[in-house]
């Protein structure tokens, strides 16, 4: 028996098409040379259509306002007016534009349509201003007044400098997609796809000295190349006493014949172990989620 689509998931489809359609139709080029990228996203070549009375774009939430070349994964997530199927948006002096349809509503916005991109930057992104434009646009392809937030680039990526009571990092050596997970004492494990405890800890209703481990990043996701090469688990304040398990997991080699990589344990400002290996493409099989790769150390935090 066929299941429906249902009429979330049609409408977006329709609105998607709508858009194309009125906008002079998607190109097939993967948009390589645009300064930004919305990973999932459909490009339209040329200039933004001008606003034709259509819905409004609620809110924009970038979460910081900071990009550099070859930053990849900034999530850009906002809410429409009721009658947006769809979002665009558009990086200023780029040579297109990119096409996000609208999700269910969420917990923060029970009412309106979402959307949610992940966007990354051109390698050769010049440091200076730019200006995100975003438009709301309806079922008919009638797109909204723009909502603009201004990005800061960066000539080079963030120090990597770190800081914490306990901080567990991974870097290694090639431009492959590799994942840091830490396991904690009471069992939460904090990886890409959990990137904090703090609900765990939040329900635990733990005592105010001790903090949660947060995942500062995850590098080259979806071999995104963005020359971090470089994952962090830390604990601002005192992280909870036990035994930990650290472990590395080889989403995909991205084409290279393997990755040498170093996770370094620091408790109090002092390394208190440092390991290292190597992976092979036999390391990427397999799921890539809770519970994946290989155990790279054991510690304890007294």
């Amino acid at each position: 028996m066929q299941r429906s689509l249902g009429p979330m998931l049609t409408w977006a489809l329709s609105a998607a098409a709508t858009i194309l359609g009125c906008s002079g139709g998607a190109s097939d080029d993967p948009a390589l040379n645009a300064r930004m990228r919305i990973l999932g996203g459909q490009f339209v070549a040329g200039p933004m259509p001008a606003p034709q009375n259509g819905p409004e774009v609620a809110s924009v939430d970038l979460l910081t306002n900071t990009i550099w070349p070859g930053y990849s994964n900034k999530p850009i997530k906002g809410e429409l007016e009721p009658s947006a199927t769809a979002a665009t948006l558009a990086l200023s002096g780029d040579e297109g534009y990119w096409i996000v349809t609208a999700g269910v509503p969420d917990v923060s916005a029970p009412t309106l349509p979402t959307f949610r991109a992940a966007a990354a930057f051109s390698s050769t992104l010049a440091p200076g201003a730019y200006s995100l434009e975003v438009h709301g646009v309806d079922d008919a392809g009638r797109f909204g007044p723009p909502t603009v937030r201004t990005l800061t680039a960066l000539s080079a990526p963030p120090s990597r400098s770190v800081q914490g009571a306990l901080i567990v990092t991974l870097t290694w050596d090639t431009e492959a997609d590799v994942d840091l997970h830490v396991v904690d004492p009471l069992g939460n494990e904090i990886y890409h796809g959990a990137p904090s405890s703090q609900d765990a800890f939040a329900q635990g209703s733990p005592t105010a000295a001790v903090s949660y481990g947060i995942l500062d990043f995850d590098s080259n996701a979806n071999c995104t190349i963005d020359g971090l090469r470089q994952e962090d688990v830390t604990w601002t304040n005192a992280p909870p006493s036990g035994h930990y398990l650290a472990r590395v997991d080889t989403t995909s080699l991205c084409g290279q014949t393997s990755a040498h990589w170093t996770i370094r344990v620091i408790l109090y400002g002092t390394t208190l172990v440092e390991v290292t290996g190597t992976a092979f493409d036999s390391d990427t099989w397999g799921a890539h989620d809770r519970g994946a790769g290989v155990l790279a150390i054991g510690f304890d935090v007294p």
